[in-house]
């Protein structure tokens, strides 16, 4: 089974590779899902409690999560829009860290110079998904892409070592049978 997994992850990792659109659209869309299904479970909570333990503030909250997750659902552009600024944010502001870092550092190893230029480069990819859905969903896309890539080689790799340890206890169980 874990050899099957490994299989379809690196299947997917391709497909990320080369449909970066439409994994941002099928994000969106998850995303928009577990928002929604997120205030129904608070909602279901909220009258499967007991009376007196019941808030009015969680049922509010629960009620703006379904509204929210509607919206979501309803408008995927808003959605696409708001996770590829949200990412262009992450990426800025952790190439700015890396960039203060790289510019303390640098004085004491090169590897400083390693970090300020990642970080410079994290800035400008940040400052440009913030504004281009297009090259957004190509930066997700490739990091979904290469998470489910290494996962995929984990697991067939996982697959070989669970079969290989497998025989081996096998092999001594046998062997402590036969001493017996």
């Amino acid at each position: 089974m874990l050899l099957i997994q490994g299989i379809l992850l690196i299947i997917l990792a391709f497909y990320a590779f080369n449909n970066p659109g439409t994994m941002l659209v099928g994000l969106s869309f998850w995303l928009g899902i577990l928002v929604f299904g997120t205030g129904i479970a608070g909602i279901i909570a909220y009258f499967s409690a007991e009376k007196e333990e019941r808030e009015n503030m969680s049922l509010m909250w629960s009620i703006l999560t379904v509204l929210f997750g509607l919206m979501m659902l309803g408008n995927m552009l808003v959605t696409m829009k708001t996770i590829t600024l949200l990412f262009g944010i992450w990426m800025l502001a952790t190439g700015a860290m890396l960039a203060q870092w790289g510019w303390d550092a640098k004085k004491q190893t090169n590897l400083g110079w390693v970090m300020l230029i990642t970080g410079v480069l994290s800035v400008v990819a940040g400052i440009m998904m913030m504004f281009n859905m297009g090259m957004a969903a190509v930066g997700i896309s490739t990091l979904l892409g290469l998470q489910a890539l290494l996962a995929g080689i984990g697991f067939i790799i996982l697959a070989f070592v669970k079969r290989n340890v497998g025989n081996n206890v096998k092999g001594k169980i046998a062997e402590l049978k036969a001493s017996r």
